[in-house]
């Protein structure tokens, strides 16, 4: 079926197709294959059955499908061969687009093909201005005039976006859609068929090239090409290297394969794969095979000759090869076999060097050249050269001042020249001379040279003279021996200590005082008239930091620092003493072994000091950290202690120092120090003694509790007494002195009547600090009071405060009123008056009584007990009135505290009736009137 007729056909079809379509541009590969692929509106019939334009033909218009809208979506990789659409306008033209997303809702134009016509139309686009298609491209156009391309309406398909454009978008540019207004419910008429695209093909791989390990670096080695039947792939594919071989290096712009590095090591077959990608990610690989041959090494300087005496005994170096390599390391090697000669490397070189062996054993008589073959190879290839070596003949070396006499002085020294023997050789080889003497030992020694030194002094050499047998050898001949006669002038008598060495070691003590003399060296010499000379020397060298000799006479002494035995890491010094006659010496050892002394301990300070509580019998007194040092390693030491007369109050732990109070320590007691200052006396073992003062400070604590006497205390407080009246004390005693026995005095707190009282925190006078009448009248009270003393301790006594109401007149009888009355000034006054009726109207009938009665008056009973009759009580129970709160209390003096009523006065005898003179009773009077 044409691609025309599938267009043409069924619409149910075509949609199926465009499905299976869809779902093959899924896999996001390159067009290829024989199938269609479509992007666009899924044709059904003619191009004329799409329906209608769209309403109001908008000039300048632009309409891009979202990349929802899978059938307007590139299903693959490829290029736009043909456009098939419907043009409602046939008087203007329409840009073809296609649109790819870049992020969000911009996207960018990849190409756009100019299309016009009327009607149904199917324009072939022309290879050149094909358009490359990604997958996920989608489809767009543009109508500079108005929009001519038709749609039909479909609920499905709403994805469609249209935007005005002031000046039409260029090819390339970057346009945001996000903004343009959305089109639904449309299929637009527009379709593009994509060509299937071929993959690419290397034109001249895989193919086989050939180098030598020695070409140089950059050596163009091939020019890769590469085809496409695709024209639009054309000059735009990609060559990349797949390989990891490092010896090459490819320009994937030029495609030139070259040489990247030296090919040291690179012999052999290396495989170059590379891979070439079209547009649309197809590809195809191919290798190029690169084979390296290898350039053996090259001997420049060979083949050569040298001429060798046979005199040669160490290994000497003959000749330096010259071999190069282009680009492998060379090394080369003897290739003939027993031979005194090697090839090795050079030291400090990379060139290699023909040797002779040590001890070669070269004999002219016997091999007289040798031809040497070397070989030089770089591990894939060898060169071999020729070098022959010529033996000479030795010639005897001749010894020319031999034989001969000469004289050495005893005052000569170690390496002093006696004689230079002086020899030829006719090869200049290296000479080597050796003697013998006689009488043996002999004080001479020949050097290589030729020259016979000294080898120690002659000062104290009896012998005359010595011979001495000269022989010269060049390595292969020995010429001698010949005689040099050497004699000694000068002999000197020796000079000898004669007091050394001691049958046992000298013993000097230790701290001996510098400059102290120790030893007397004595001595003996034939040459009376020589000075002499002393020097001394030590073993262990430390000797010499504490003995001195003098040099004139041989006297040694204590010298630089004093012994110390205990410091000393040995005490055993070998001093060698030596004596100088000028021309002769004599040593001897003396020696001094240290002997210890006992030595006083002492104290790290004068002063020590301690500070302590006051304490119970047994105590220790803290630790005054009292450190005493001996010289004498692992001498014991005993303490003990003078205080005086507080001797008695402490113990001293005689082997550490420390302090025990040895009864009860109570400063309290009044008797007691507060310092005490001791002696503290140390003794060693040997009865050496040092001293040190330890000053004692004992603290007074806070160890007793006040005490109240009374435990607890009952005060009396007036109903009316005033604000700050003291109405009793309490008393707390402490038994500590000073500062802690002094104690304060407060009240507790937490009494709910705490607040209607205070304390005098010195004197513990209770004091009233508030009214108070709110107690009530006759009730009691408890608070506690509380003694602290400075140092925090505390204990309580119980206060009962019993509150009461009195008045006292004139006279001692105290009668009790109640106080609800009287407070009212009102009551005072009507009731004074009624008191004087009630009084007047008793003594008008009493008399009454009196005149009537014949006996008189005291047959009367109230005139037999009047003062039960007239009690004020009953009269003030019988006529008190009801109280008015209304009105202000009258201020009344604050009554009189501490002490309870007075008790009442006994009752008086009756008297015989005396008429009215009861009257004249002051008692009676007072009650009656009051």
């Amino acid at each position: 079926m044409s691609m025309i007729e599938m267009k043409k056909g069924n619409f149910t079809l075509f949609g199926t197709m465009f499905l299976l379509i869809v779902l093959k541009g899924a896999s996001g590969s390159g067009c290829t294959g024989s199938g269609l692929e479509t992007m666009g509106y899924p044709f059904g019939g003619s191009p004329t059955s799409v329906g209608k334009t769209l309403d109001g033909l908008l000039a300048g218009s632009g309409y891009i499908a979202k990349s929802e809208m899978t059938s307007y979506t590139a299903p693959c990789c490829g290029y736009v061969r043909e456009i098939d659409y419907f043009h409602e306008n046939p008087g203007g033209n329409t840009k073809a687009q296609v649109w790819r997303l870049t992020s969000g809702t911009s996207y960018q134009l990849v190409g756009e093909i100019e299309i016009g016509g009327a009607g149904a139309q199917y324009y072939t686009v022309p290879s050149a201005d094909r358009i490359r298609v990604q997958t996920g491209d989608v489809v767009g156009w543009y109508s500079a005039s108005a929009n001519v391309m038709s749609y039909k309406g479909d609920p499905a398909f709403d994805a469609t976006i249209q935007q005005v454009f002031a000046t039409a978008p260029s090819v390339n540019s970057i346009v945001n859609w996000g903004t343009a207004t959305a089109l639904s419910d449309r299929y637009y008429a527009i379709q593009y068929i994509l060509d299937l695209n071929a993959v690419p093909v290397f034109t001249n791989l895989p193919t086989t090239k050939t180098t030598t390990n020695g070409d140089a670096v950059s050596t163009l080695l091939h020019t890769i090409s590469v085809s496409d039947s695709d024209v639009a792939d054309q000059g735009n594919l990609t060559i990349t290297r797949t390989d990891m071989i490092s010896y090459f290096s490819f320009d994937s712009v030029a495609h030139e394969v070259r040489i990247a590095t030296t090919l040291s090591g690179a012999v052999g077959n290396h495989y170059l794969v590379f891979k070439v990608t079209d547009f649309c990610e197809n590809t195809a690989t191919s290798t190029l095979t690169i084979t390296v041959t290898n350039v053996a090494p090259t001997i420049h300087n060979l083949p050569n000759s040298t001429s060798l005496s046979e005199n040669t005994y160490v290994s000497t170096l003959l000749y330096k090869l010259s071999v190069t390599d282009p680009t492998d390391t060379v090394s080369c090697s003897l290739a003939t076999t027993g031979t005194p000669f090697s090839v090795r490397q050079i030291s400090g070189s990379t060139d290699y060097g023909i040797y002779s062996q040590t001890n070669p054993g070269f004999s002219y008589d016997t091999i007289n050249s040798y031809t040497l073959s070397v070989d030089c190879t770089d591990g894939y290839a060898s060169t071999t050269g020729t070098y022959t070596v010529y033996m000479l003949r030795n010639q005897a070396p001749v010894i020319t001042n031999l034989p001969a006499s000469t004289m050495v002085s005893t005052a000569s020294t170690t390496g002093t020249v006696a004689y230079t023997v002086t020899a030829t050789d006719a090869e200049n080889d290296q000479l080597y001379f050796n003697m013998t003497c006689s009488p043996s030992p002999c004080p001479f020694t020949i050097l290589n040279s030729g020259v016979i030194q000294v080898t120690e002094s002659l000062q104290n050499h009896q012998t005359v003279g010595y011979d001495l047998s000269v022989s010269v050898y060049d390595g292969r001949s020995l010429v001698g021996p010949k005689t040099l006669t050497i004699d000694i002038t000068d002999i000197n008598g020796a000079v000898n200590i004669n007091n050394l060495p001691l049958g046992s070691a000298l013993t000097v003590p230790e701290n001996t005082a510098i400059g102290n003399s120790v030893f007397q060296i004595s001595i003996t010499d034939s040459n009376v008239g020589d000075t002499h000379t002393y020097t001394m020397t030590s073993s262990p060298g430390s000797g010499l930091s504490f003995f001195g000799i003098n040099s004139s006479s041989g006297l040694i002494s204590t010298t630089g620092s004093v012994l110390n035995y205990e410091a000393l890491s040995t005490r055993t010094f070998d001093l060698s003493v030596t004596v100088s006659d000028g021309t002769s010496t004599n040593t001897k050892i003396l020696q001094i072994q240290v002997t210890n002394v006992n030595e006083a301990p002492s104290f790290s300070q004068t002063v020590y000091a301690i500070s302590t509580n006051e304490a119970p019998s047994g105590t220790v007194l803290p630790d005054a950290g009292i450190s005493v040092t001996d010289p004498d390693s692992g001498d014991t030491k005993a303490f003990s202690n003078d205080c005086g007369a507080n001797t008695g109050l402490f113990t001293m732990s005689a082997s550490t120092g420390r302090l025990t109070f040895a009864s009860n320590y109570d400063y309290d007691l009044g008797t007691l120090p507060t310092t005490v200052t001791c002696i503290v006396t140390v003794t060693d073992s040997g009865g050496l003694t040092a001293t040190s003062t330890l000053s004692i400070n004992i603290n007074n604590i806070n160890d007793n509790t006040p005490i109240f006497s009374p435990s607890s205390y009952t005060f009396f407080a007036g109903y009316y007494a005033a604000v700050q009246s003291v109405i009793g004390s309490v008393t707390a005693s402490d038994g500590d002195l000073g500062t802690y026995g002094v104690s304060t005095y407060s009240l507790d707190q937490s009494s709910p009547y705490a607040a209607y009282f205070g304390i005098k925190s010195d004197t513990g006078d209770v004091y009233i600090s508030s009214s108070v009448q709110p107690i009530g009248d006759g009730n009691s009270v408890t608070i506690n009071a509380i003694a602290t003393d400075s140092g925090g301790l505390s204990s309580t006594a119980l206060i009962t405060i019993k509150i009461s109401q009195s008045t006292t007149s004139t006279t001692t009888t105290t009668t009790d009123r109640y106080r609800t009355f009287f407070e009212d000034g009102r009551n005072v006054a009507w009731f004074a008056v009624l008191c004087l009726s009630v009084a007047a109207t008793a003594v008008v009938t009493l008399w009454i009584f009196c005149r009537m009665n014949k006996e008189g008056c005291p047959k009367i009973k109230i005139c037999k007990r009047r003062r039960k009759i007239i009690r004020i009580k009953k009269v003030k129970r019988f006529l008190k009135p009801e109280i008015k709160r209304e009105m202000p209390p009258i201020p009344r003096a604050a009554p009189k505290l501490l002490l309870p009523p007075p008790p009442p006065p006994p009752p008086r005898p009756l008297e015989p009736y005396k008429g009215f003179d009861f009257w004249k009773d002051e008692d009676f009077k007072k009650d009656v009137l009051n």
